[in-house]
């Protein structure tokens, strides 16, 4: 259990960036709240802003809870939202981005319910990438859309944010998990929710947009476990474990529900093993850059990009697979609903049909009764 708020040093939850595997933060977050842990401050990047700006707003499990269902209902083309004009418009024009904000957008307006960010219960620092001067901007006042945009704002998948004489993109790309910037901000524990190492060597990137994610996710990782390095003897440095072996890709967001259980389930395991005031255990990862052993190997002869016309013919190939077999679903599913809705109409004739009968008999009985009376009277009157 948590000791007295008074005794407590000042705690900093950092969020950090990772697309779709934000949603692991979500049930490290709600394993955390449940044993009654809170935080004097909350700093946030790239996806992780948006966690952090809700639970900020709502630092009880009710919020964590209303978070929880943001993420269960999110879908990926509410986020990467696929256009053929945006692209091709992009590079026509020498433009900056692939990708359209204007579903994130939507989906932020629809999930977060304020405006500014100083009108959060716990103070709120959202973290950007200034892209003209590579430094990196710490917002903790002003309108809350235009602050998360720019700190979500992968570049080259979506547009920088302009404000003021800055221009704004993703967090990551300087501080990915801003430790150093809650210990500049007084912090004196910081408990950071990394997003994990994803492992799916078998399902390589299908498109540029994936391709930059799975690299800013690499990135990302190798960032941490240096600020790990820098910054586990200077504070109260905790690094809430993620699950391991994560077959989620991070531009995936079908899969919120698996990630947050299963994140749940390791937070809770790892509390209870006193993992949230465990300063000495080390802080393990896939992508740690103070490896102990260096791997050499033969270089290998690299393989020549296909032709264009060839990886055309393959995309048409899978896109006409893909389509085939939702053909087929739909038709199993087609050729089920009519047995389905035969066997029912077969059902009810048959019913109607011993109805009629009943009825019939009945009837029938009724009148030949009626008759019998009938004939009996006349009998009585001879």
């Amino acid at each position: 259990m948590q000791q007295n708020q008074s005794t407590q040093p000042k705690t900093a939850f950092v969020f950090s960036g990772g697309a779709s595997l934000g949603a692991l933060e979500v049930g490290m977050l709600k394993a955390i709240v449940e044993e009654g842990y809170k935080a004097d401050m909350v700093l946030g990047s790239s996806v992780g802003s948006l966690n952090g700006a809700i639970y900020a707003y709502d630092p009880t499990i009710e919020g964590v809870k209303i978070l929880e269902q943001t993420w269960r209902k999110i879908k990926t083309f509410d986020v990467f939202t696929p256009s053929v004009i945006t692209p091709i418009k992009n590079i026509a024009t020498f433009g900056q981005y692939l990708i359209s904000p204007k579903n994130l957008r939507k989906l932020i307006i629809e999930n977060v319910k304020y405006s500014k960010i100083e009108e959060t219960k716990i103070p709120l620092f959202i973290t950007a990438t200034d892209i003209n001067t590579g430094d990196e901007v710490v917002m903790n006042k002003g309108l809350l859309v235009e602050a998360l945009l720019a700190s979500s704002g992968i570049p080259g998948l979506f547009p920088p944010q302009r404000m003021g004489k800055r221009l704004l993109v993703d967090g990551g790309l300087v501080n990915n998990s801003p430790i150093s910037s809650a210990v500049k901000l007084g912090a004196e524990k910081v408990v950071v929710f990394p997003i994990g190492f994803p492992y799916t060597p078998d399902e390589e990137p299908k498109n540029l947009a994936e391709i930059i994610i799975r690299t800013f996710i690499y990135l990302l990782n190798r960032q941490l476990s240096a600020d790990y390095y820098i910054y586990k003897n200077k504070v109260q440095l905790i690094i809430v474990p993620p699950p391991e072996n994560i077959t989620v890709g991070p531009h995936d967001f079908s899969k919120s529900d698996i990630l947050i259980d299963r994140a749940y389930e390791c937070t809770k395991n790892w509390l209870m093993k006193g993992g949230y005031h465990d300063l000495s255990s080390k802080y393990k990862h896939p992508g740690d850059i103070h490896s102990e052993i260096l791997n050499l190997s033969e270089a290998v002869e690299s393989q020549p990009e296909k032709p264009a016309k060839e990886r055309v013919k393959e995309n048409v190939s899978i896109i006409g697979h893909a389509l085939k077999e939702t053909l087929s679903k739909e038709k199993k599913e087609m050729k089920h609903k009519y047995r389905a809705s035969k066997d029912k109409l077969k059902e009810n004739i048959t019913d109607t049909k011993g109805e009629i009968e009943k009825s019939f008999t009945a009837t029938a009985k009724r009148i030949k009764n009626k008759y019998d009376d009938i004939t009996k009277k006349k009998d009585k009157k001879k």
